[in-house]
């Protein structure tokens, strides 16, 4: 049961709105419709999409879709109209798993290269990270510097959304080189976490986002800011819903950033990745 500084956090965030729940959740029929437009929109070529319906915005089609409504929203260009102006607003509080990817040594990067380079380098590691997630339904958060964040819903990816997450974290480091022979032209790691926030049209001041909000969006991202590059760092909430599929996952106890308490993590490896230690705090001795 929530408590009341809970409830009054979420008011606080965006109106609870029944809509939301129900295509976020995927509890009734009304999820269908979405989760289905947004396989068909992703099979029509476009570089650029609403992040949220998958609805082309450039391209042979976009012409028809810009007819319809599903231009690039004036308070967000990364979402279509119909997400932003004409979508119902607020959110629902329900189950997701946040996935961060980081570029590693960016500084370095940044610092060795022309910015032309620096931003070539970039915007082929957005194209190669938002085609990777996309193909197993994320809905793409934000997308800046060197860091992409994508959302899984039940609602949108199925209620196997913890692994179409960690599915998708290894397909976005394959697309980076990392099961290639000559090893990734990019070094990237990868941090998800799994649970229950809040989750929709989030903003203010003209300005709207979809975004989630809370600890597990949070904790997602610490675990990326210490996973190596090729490395997926997941929660104990993912793990214990794919373990069946990666049961080699390496448990860690670590101590993250802003977190008062040791955080349990498990690692999952990409083919192609060295082995390293990573710094972890030993679990307390359970005979004490």
């Amino acid at each position: 049961m929530r408590r009341p500084v809970e409830d009054e956090a979420l008011g606080a965030a965006g109106p609870m709105d029944e809509r939301w729940r129900a295509i976020l959740r995927g509890e009734t029929p009304l999820s269908f419709g979405p989760r289905l437009g947004r396989r068909l929109f992703s099979l029509v070529p476009s570089p650029w999409r609403c992040k949220f319906c998958n609805a082309p915005f450039r391209g042979p089609s976009a012409g028809a879709f810009r007819w319809i409504g599903y231009s690039p929203s004036r308070k967000n260009p990364q979402l279509c109209a119909r997400c932003v102006e004409r979508a119902p607003e607020g959110g629902a509080l329900v189950p997701v798993t946040v996935l961060f990817a980081d570029v590693r040594g960016y500084s370095t990067l940044a610092e060795g290269r022309s910015s032309i380079e620096v931003t070539a380098t970039l915007n082929r590691f957005y194209g190669a990270a938002s085609r990777a997630l996309l193909a197993h339904e994320a809905v793409l958060g934000q997308i800046a510097g060197d860091e992409v964040m994508a959302l899984f819903v039940p609602g949108l990816a199925g209620q196997a959304y913890p692994l179409k997450a960690v599915q998708a974290a290894q397909a976005l480091l394959a697309r980076v080189g990392y099961e290639s022979p000559q090893g990734p032209w990019l070094e990237v790691g990868v941090g998800i976490c799994s649970g229950e926030e809040y989750v929709g049209n989030v903003g203010g001041g003209g300005f709207k986002d979809f975004t989630a909000l809370g600890d597990v969006t949070n904790t997602a991202a610490r675990l990326q800011a210490v996973a190596m590059g090729g490395d997926i760092l997941v929660c104990a909430a993912t793990h214990a819903a794919v373990n069946a599929a990666y049961p080699d996952a390496e448990r860690r106890v670590l101590d993250l950033k802003g977190k008062r308490d040791p955080v349990e993590a498990f690692l999952i490896r990409q083919a192609g990745r060295p082995t390293f230690t990573l710094p972890m705090r030993e679990p307390p001795d359970r005979g004490e």
